[in-house]
């Protein structure tokens, strides 16, 4: 009975901007030096799941960009009326978008490794999201939700020389009444870095591949939404292939492969949804020591701007972002958390009851890295990017403590 009263439905819209009327640098990569696209290699959407029940209304949103800023989820939130709790919007983070800063309000620096607030992509990417949910609301019908994980051996790696790494993929289906599945979700963590900076084109890359993959194989208008894991310290195991395009092409086929054998074994759950926001006040805003050694090289950024720029761009408070559908949790992080903190959150989740829990990366709001105290200590590149001191993945951690206690 439980299962009748859930209503879903899923859409998916191109956000690809004309780079021929905006002039917009590719982000991902200071080493590109704010050059725009040369062109676009395939499309980047942004897909939408709306999910109610009788006392409840959950949006998930998966959009092809390398992060979510604020100013993005409050723009959304502001034309679609839903509450703050209401909005999952997530980045695939891939390396091959037009830069997500040109979204963020508070990139007004021009720095030559980093997009600047650009008001009209923010316009338009704000119109492309709320259609794609305005689509999916118009989409609803009755649904049947279906879950699985397991973990992928040897599918993608710790960056950061040690082994500890989170293989495990979660999926959920959604079928309608007739039992043909309409929507399907898919976690799973790993840097989307499979393209260098040479590559100058627009791409979806790897997580488009696996999305596109699965709509093709599920069929009848189906939309997959992939929402990755905790990668922050993160790479994709994607050795396999004669240049760059094709191990993009063999590394999300791969993980789409996988994804359609858990869908196919899925079992049905139960239909209950809750959602919770945790916001974290955060440590006060501060430059790593060593960013002039790593990120300030990569992204330009003069060491005299160093102290302004950092307490322009973080904000104060960041979001902790709550969806438990059925016996599936997703805990969204407001930036890229590292293995160890999402394999903190998945045990926080089984702890308080539930079966699937995903950690996932860059929601509705974007801190850089995060980070435990050891790892920031331990410096290179992460805890250079990560912008509230050694003490903000414990202070991210207890937003997520408080939000699963609060479901």
């Amino acid at each position: 009975m439980t299962r009748k009263r859930l209503r879903a439905g899923v859409a998916k819209v191109d956000i690809t901007p004309d780079i021929k009327k905006v002039r917009l640098q590719l982000g991902g990569y200071g080493a590109r030096l704010n050059m725009p696209p040369t062109g676009v290699h395939d499309p980047i959407y942004a897909r939408a799941l709306v999910l109610e029940t009788e006392h409840q209304r959950a949006v998930l949103v998966a959009t092809d960009l390398l992060l979510i800023p604020w100013s993005l989820t409050r723009q959304v939130l502001q034309a679609t009326g839903l509450k703050p709790e209401q909005l999952f919007l997530a980045a695939s983070h891939t390396h091959c978008a037009p830069d997500a800063m040109g979204l963020n309000e508070r990139m007004r620096f021009p720095l030559p490794g980093v997009g600047t607030f650009t008001p009209e992509f923010l316009q338009f990417m704000t119109e492309r999201v709320v259609q794609a949910i305005q689509q999916a609301q118009r989409a609803m019908k009755s649904a049947t939700l279906l879950l699985n994980a397991a973990a992928l051996p040897n599918l993608n790696r710790n960056r950061r020389g040690r082994r500890l790494v989170d293989p495990t993929m979660t999926v959920a289906r959604l079928d309608d009444a007739g039992g043909e599945p309409f929507a399907a979700l898919v976690v799973y963590a790993a840097h989307p870095t499979i393209y260098p900076y040479t590559m100058m084109e627009v791409s979806a890359e790897f997580p488009g591949v696996l999305q596109n993959t699965l709509e093709r194989a599920l069929g009848r208008g189906a939309v997959a939404l992939y929402l990755n894991g905790a990668q922050g310290d993160v790479s994709p195991a994607a050795d396999m292939g004669k240049d760059d395009h094709e191990r993009v092409q063999r590394y999300g086929a791969q993980l789409a492969m996988h994804a359609q054998r858990l869908l196919r074994a899925a079992k049905a759950a139960s239909a209950g949804l809750r959602c919770r926001r945790a916001p974290v006040r955060l440590p006060e805003a501060q430059p790593h020591p060593a960013f002039q050694e790593s990120a300030g090289r990569e992204y330009k950024v003069p060491e005299a701007l160093l102290q302004q720029l950092t307490k322009q761009l973080m904000p104060e408070t960041a979001p902790i972002s709550l969806v438990a559908l059925g016996t599936l949790l997703l805990v969204g992080f407001p930036g890229e958390p590292i293995s160890s903190l999402g394999l903190q959150a998945r045990e926080l989740g089984r702890a308080a009851g539930y079966a699937y829990v995903a950690p996932v990366a860059l929601v509705n709001d974007w801190i850089g890295y995060i980070l435990t105290r050891h790892e920031y200590l331990m410096g290179g590149y992460e805890a250079t990017v990560s912008f509230n001191g050694p003490e903000a993945g414990e202070v991210v951690m207890q937003g997520v403590r408080a939000g699963i206690n609060a479901l």
